[in-house]
């Protein structure tokens, strides 16, 4: 008689098999999908080509190129759909892994195959929303006059490429579920998805009675955080809740009129330009080395000291971020060079790696940033005023995280011997080395406060510049440059997915009108600025416990914003206080991004990494503390530049 036993395993051993061949033949869009990605990339540089050429021809001549505004624009779309897909094959777009991190293999491959399922479901519902708002529409471009349709159907395909791959990687995951769990417990982690959806289409479609748009507001941030949780992509969680609330709330016609254009519109805005321009900046001074020679010239004049080679990696991280603009370039690159180089001499691993990973944060405070960008739009402020803003916070900052490294090295000397003291000559040979990123910083922020550009052309301008000038010193290589490319378009896909979840969710949220009468409630309870503000700080430490910074900036800078005008205060001293208050999230265990990355660029245990972070979180609150007591550090140049 034959064994069941044996039959159920013979059976699951076909039916992964099965599976994998089905995941296999999808994954042979990989392949175009990559090939997409590159002509993107091509398009990317042709427009900063293009924004060089206007503000040159602008400049020397008075005259510009018609029309580069809408170009940019309908180039940005280009570049942002032709790499989404392949983001995801490389499994680029953002997740929290609270969860699945924690699961056991086979919990965590049924968790995969239930979100898996969703975001295939949640994409395509992106591709069928773009695709009638190209089908409704029949606009053009106000100067040349370019129809926006195949634009609109080009983001439809980029979507529906999408799909495809987290379908692929859904077969991979039953594949595997099924090895590990059966095909039996594999059918109800889809069954139960298939429930989770039907459920989210009947809330979408039928109005609870006498449910008011604040409830339903409670609801849909509560879905989303549940959502995050379970592991579902964070760009996809912030669509999902949008759509299925502002369903609720307007009908499907309304919420997929809205998803589309929103999805469309935010890849396609002259705004978010800038974000583009300085990721490409920010990896070009990557691979052209220019990092090295920064940190280099810190440790002639800082090794020396006690605890010398960890200050001068501030004072490195800090002036790399005045060129790189975003948290975890600048620890990245500063991780290659100074950490072995520590090492090497001795340095205490948790006091090597902690500063590492922790002042990779200055350079959102130091200008050009891409987290003022994401505020200064949202927030409707001067980008370019927030950039001048967050100069001396930047540098309160590194100070202040130089304290933290000076403290620990007096409490216990030996975790950072001395080192020999570098020759004045050597010490001034070193001071060339900083001159690239110094004529890089001089050409950005000196042309936007020049006025030869804007702080939107700065960014095509900037990466240009250092295009230019990497070439010229002979540190570009054609393989460090498609390296470059490559980067900047899964970080820039990554980054542009998210903000488009994040600008549906945003309608949603003002459909709800909560973030309205959250401030109108604090303004009618008289209760004293401070307390509030203190209040805005606590939510931003608990909630940066749990979210990247990225999705936390984007959820809660619509609410707090309405409540900071409420107050009277300064939107760009705010705006300060946000990113030191969004950068710290990158850094507060146990889920900052920053630790986990040099986690596994250092090969240390994730104990050593929180116990490494607490001092910088620590030195973080206090540059906070100073930023909220004196607001002029914020707003003098600011208000000095406009004078």
């Amino acid at each position: 008689m034959e064994n069941p036993r044996t039959t159920v395993s013979a059976q699951g051993t076909g039916l992964p098999v099965r599976l994998d061949r089905i995941a296999n033949m999808l994954r042979l869009t990989e392949k175009p999908a990559s090939f997409l990605s590159a002509a993107g990339m091509g398009m990317f540089m042709l427009m900063v080509l293009l924004t060089f050429a206007d503000v040159f021809l602008r400049y020397m001549f008075g005259s510009s190129i018609p029309g580069t505004t809408e170009l940019t624009e309908l180039l940005m779309v280009i570049v942002v759909f032709s790499s989404i897909a392949i983001t995801q094959w490389q499994k680029s777009h953002v997740t929290m892994d609270i969860l699945t991190s924690r699961l056991r293999e086979p919990s965590r491959v049924l968790l995969e195959v239930v979100t898996g399922l969703w975001s295939v479901i949640i994409v395509l519902f992106c591709a069928w929303t773009t695709f009638q708002y190209g089908m409704k529409t029949s606009s053009v471009t106000l100067v040349l006059r370019i129809p926006l349709e195949p634009f609109i159907y080009f983001a439809s395909f980029g979507f529906c490429l999408l799909a495809v791959a987290l379908l692929a990687q859904l077969f991979e995951s039953m594949a595997a579920s099924v090895r590990l769990n059966g095909a039996g417990k594999t059918l109800l982690a889809l069954l139960a998805a298939v429930a989770g959806v039907l459920c989210m289409w009947y809330v979408a479609t039928h109005r609870v009675p006498g449910l008011s748009s604040i409830k339903v507001g409670v609801a849909g941030l509560t879905l989303l955080f549940i959502l995050f949780f379970l592991g579902v992509p964070v760009a996809f969680a912030l669509i999902a809740t949008g759509l299925i609330f502002i369903a609720q709330l307007k009908g499907i016609p309304a919420s997929f009129g809205t998803t589309g254009k929103a999805l469309y519109a935010t890849a396609g805005s002259y705004s978010w330009a800038p974000l583009m321009f300085f990721m490409l900046m920010g990896y070009l001074c990557f691979y052209a080395r220019f990092g090295e020679d920064i940190y280099n010239c810190a440790r002639r004049w800082m090794g020396h000291m006690r605890g010398g080679l960890a200050m001068g990696s501030v004072v490195a991280c800090a002036l790399f971020g005045a060129v790189v603009g975003d948290v975890l370039s600048g620890s990245i690159a500063m991780a290659a060079i100074a950490l072995p180089e520590m090492r090497k001499n001795m340095y205490d691993d948790a006091l090597a790696v902690g500063t590492l990973a922790c002042s990779g944060t200055i350079g959102c405070l130091i200008p050009p940033s891409t987290t003022f960008i994401i505020y200064g739009v949202l927030a409707q402020q001067s980008i370019g005023d927030l950039f001048i803003a967050g100069i001396i916070p930047g540098i309160v900052c590194m100070f202040c995280f130089m304290l933290a490294v000076w403290f620990k090295v007096v409490k216990n000397p030996s975790l950072a011997p001395r080192l020999p003291r570098a020759s004045t000559a050597e010490r001034i040979v070193s001071l060339k080395s900083g001159l690239p990123i110094m004529l890089i910083f001089i050409l950005v922020i000196g042309g936007i406060y020049g006025g030869v550009f804007t702080a939107t052309e700065g960014g095509g301008i900037g990466a240009c510049g250092t295009l230019l000038l990497a070439l010229f010193m002979r540190r570009l290589s054609l393989k460090a440059f498609i390296s470059t490319l490559k980067d900047s378009a899964k970080y820039i896909s990554m980054c542009f997915t998210v903000l488009c979840g994040a600008i549906v969710l945003s309608y949603f949220m003002a459909m709800t009108r909560i973030p309205m009468v959250l401030a109108n409630t604090i303004a009618g309870m008289e209760l004293p600025g401070m307390v509030v503000m203190f209040a805005i700080v606590l939510v931003f430490l608990v909630l940066g416990c749990f979210l990247p910074s990225m999705p936390l900036l984007l959820i809660c800078v619509p609410i707090f914003v309405p409540i900071a005008k409420v107050f009277g205060w300064d939107l760009v001293w705010f705006g300060v206080i946000i990113v030191i208050l969004d950068n710290m999230a990158s850094i507060t265990p146990p889920f900052g991004i920053n630790l986990f990355v040099m986690k596994e660029v250092a090969a240390v245990s994730l104990g050593t990494m929180y116990r490494s972070a607490i001092p910088f979180v620590a030195a973080l609150l206090a540059c906070l503390f100073i930023i909220i007591a004196f607001p002029p550090l914020s707003t003098l140049l600011p208000a000095l530049m406009k004078g």
